[in-house]
């Protein structure tokens, strides 16, 4: 989503200290900025920052140890942000019984067209059968590569096939036989799964809880000349019928909430595929999922993506 800034905006950095997924959930769902996720430590000269509640000492641990960080550009006043994250965070905590953490800090910009920079920033990625980019970039066939040209104009709060829980979904749906299977996908983002999956035959629906999410996904459809035969706002409780294949990238506490209903709407011998897992939730998901049959779990870095069978 693009935003026409003013003359300045603020450059806002938050580090959850955990929860990660869910911070970044609720950022997308709430403040609606233009978001950019990081990996690697990210620092700017003259930061400023509420000194008598965060200590970047404990929240930036550039060398020990390192967080996962969200950038968000806006001209909202930070304290406003602040706030929301900090009733968010106190929410957070009683729900789940600990104590959860963030650094925030900020910087004033001039504004220049960091859209169009960020838009060169995100390069083409090639994932098994698949090349994915943007449109601004040279299509396969102009590279002479045999892949599978896909399109994806990501908004900045969606995914374009480099985050590892993606990539993961993609390596298996490659290996299976898609052709005229009925699939679902539950949260659907970009829709770069569905996508993918509707190039290699499949009969494709789409549901997110987000709206501009199928907004987002509806355009990408076009931009492939791939389409999908239902879409709705909402998850899998509203699904009718019974699918071949259901593929749920999202938290893996969502996951774990969700079986009951992938169960209902999967066919017998239909197969499951879940990312987003943290690898430290691999056991509680598999606990979950104890009654099904477990065909492929793949790992990358810290994420986990988990093949399921429903044998019974």
């Amino acid at each position: 989503m693009k935003n026409n800034l003013d003359e300045e905006y603020f450059e806002i950095l938050v580090q959850p200290q955990g929860f990660y997924e869910i911070f970044l959930d609720f950022i997308t769902q709430n403040i609606q900025n233009t978001l950019e996720e990081i990996s690697t430590p990210y620092s700017f000269e003259g930061v400023e920052n509420d000194l008598s509640s965060y200590d970047f000492s404990l929240f930036f641990p550039f060398e020990k140890q390192q967080y996962n960080q969200i950038i968000i550009r806006s001209t909202q006043n930070p304290q406003t942000i602040l706030s929301l994250l900090k009733e968010f965070a106190h929410i957070l905590s009683e729900r789940v019984e600990e104590r959860v953490e963030f650094g925030f800090g900020y910087k004033v910009c001039k504004n220049k067209d960091w859209i169009e920079a960020y838009e060169q920033s995100i390069l083409p990625v090639s994932i098994e059968n698949f090349y994915i980019r943007p449109s601004w970039h040279k299509s396969a066939k102009e590279l002479g590569l045999s892949q599978r040209d896909i399109i994806i104009d990501p908004a900045l709060a969606f995914g374009s096939g480099h985050h590892a829980t993606t990539s993961m979904c993609l390596e298996l749906l490659s290996s299976m036989d898609l052709l005229n299977k009925r699939l679902l996908d539950v949260g659907c983002g970009s829709g770069i799964l569905s996508i993918c999956a509707s190039s290699l035959g499949a009969r494709v629906e789409i549901c997110d809880t987000d709206e501009f999410a199928i907004e987002e996904s509806k355009k990408n459809f076009a931009l492939n000349s791939q389409n999908f035969t239902q879409s709705w706002v909402g998850s899998i409780p509203q699904a009718q019928g019974q699918y071949d294949v259901i593929v749920a990238n999202i938290l893996a506490h969502i996951l774990i909430m969700l079986q009951s209903d992938f169960y209902t709407h999967l066919s017998l011998g239909g197969e499951l595929i879940l990312s987003g897992i943290l690898d430290e939730y691999q056991d509680q998901v598999l606990e979950k999922f104890k009654d099904w049959k477990v065909k492929k779990i793949l790992q990358k870095d810290e994420w986990v993506a988990i093949k399921l069978a429903k044998v019974k």
